[in-house]
């Protein structure tokens, strides 16, 4: 039998070393979303140094500037080169949900279909534009997935980040800023459809042939794997959405009728 060289291993290593670092990015990113929402930095303030910042949430000035440029894209803060950050005062894209304190029926439908329009496109264009780094962080959590879902676990906010990851890999900031908004409103959604074992299968499978794909730079399999993926979750939430009417129907006939 064979055995790997010292340098057959290090590719391994950096692939980890890169998730690893991607992983940061996004912990360091959702920190400082949360807290400009809650107001720890007011409109028009600016905000600590990257170094200050750095040293207090314990990570790089890399993953910190990639945070604050993602959060720049989403029109939470504004970078003024030689002078700061700045909190502005819009209303951040991804607290488009907070509009709806009810996922409607149709609002579910229409999400569903903004997808399906969308996400094979942004598929394509990152598996052009993506770096390594966000390829291996897109597989890992193909990893994550499929290890929440051998536990019994619920992966839904897995699911959601996947799909944002493929986003910000495609290198368009509108897009991105569009996926971005309507995230909360999936992570919602998503939780509020009800997966059959077949359904919740054929979507990882999809996940590990979407990243798979995107690992080989292939943009056409990759527009059609997701092409599948999104018409897969089409029909499920149509179905599900079928299965609530009726058994909101047969409620209000049982309701209804006499003893």
């Amino acid at each position: 039998m064979v055995e790997a060289s010292p340098k057959d291993n290090k590719p391994q290593k950096s692939r980890k070393t890169a998730a690893h670092g991607t992983r940061v990015y996004h912990n360091v990113f959702e920190e400082l979303q949360q807290r400009i929402r809650r107001g720890d930095w007011l409109p028009g303030e600016r905000m600590p140094s990257i170094t200050q910042l750095a040293r207090e949430l314990q990570a790089g000035a890399g993953s910190m500037r990639e945070a604050l440029r993602s959060l720049q894209s989403i029109g939470l803060v504004t970078i003024e080169h030689g002078s700061g950050v700045y909190v502005t005062g819009k209303r951040p894209a991804t607290e488009l949900s907070s509009h709806f304190q009810n996922v409607s029926a149709g609002l579910v439908i229409a999400l569903a279909e903004t997808r399906w329009i969308l996400e094979p496109e942004l598929a394509a264009l990152a598996a052009e534009r993506a770096t390594n780094e966000e390829l291996a962080e897109i597989e890992d959590l193909t990893r994550q997935m499929e290890e929440a879902s051998r536990l019994g676990h619920n992966f839904a906010e897995l699911d959601v980040e996947f799909h944002r990851q493929i986003a910000r890999a495609a290198r368009n900031p509108i897009l991105c800023q569009t996926m971005e908004g309507i995230s909360d409103l999936f992570l919602e959604s998503r939780k509020n459809i009800i997966l059959d074992p077949d359904a919740m299968l054929r979507a990882l499978r999809y996940h590990a042939l979407i990243a798979e794909v995107l690992k080989q730079r292939n943009a056409p399999q990759a527009r059609l794997l997701m092409q599948g993926h999104m018409n897969a979750m089409l029909s499920e939430v149509l179905a599900s959405e079928a299965a609530k009417r009726s058994d909101k129907t047969n409620g209000n006939i049982s309701a209804g009728s006499t003893p």
